[in-house]
């Protein structure tokens, strides 16, 4: 018993890491030895998935921040940057058209 609750406690830690099969694979494993029901068993696998997919979305979210930070500290040039850059060619190219079209006009 004492190593079945050891095992849940290390599986608890790296929760995030396991895939579904692998906790089914160490509750029955739980099962079969009688440390706990069948019952038990599938609420111990429901609430260990649950926590493995929260973990998960956790993890992901952290990084993604973390990658996010990283690169406006870096000064990089980012797809907004270019967005932005963008529009104000155009606005440029238009008012060179005004300008041009007034020439035009002014010189005929």
């Amino acid at each position: 018993m004492r190593e079945s609750v050891r095992k849940l406690g290390l599986i608890g830690a790296g929760l995030w890491a396991m895939t579904e099969e692998k906790i089914d694979e160490l509750v029955k494993d739980l099962v079969d030895k009688g440390d706990i029901s069948k019952e038990e068993g599938k609420k111990v696998i429901q609430d260990m998935v649950d926590e493995s997919k929260k973990q998960k979305v956790d993890l992901e979210k952290k990084i993604s921040e973390k990658i996010q930070d990283s690169i406006s500290k870096a000064d990089v040039f980012t797809r907004k940057d270019m967005h932005e850059l963008e529009s104000r060619l155009r606005t440029l190219e238009e008012e060179i058209e005004r300008v041009k079209n007034k020439e035009k006009m002014f010189f005929k």
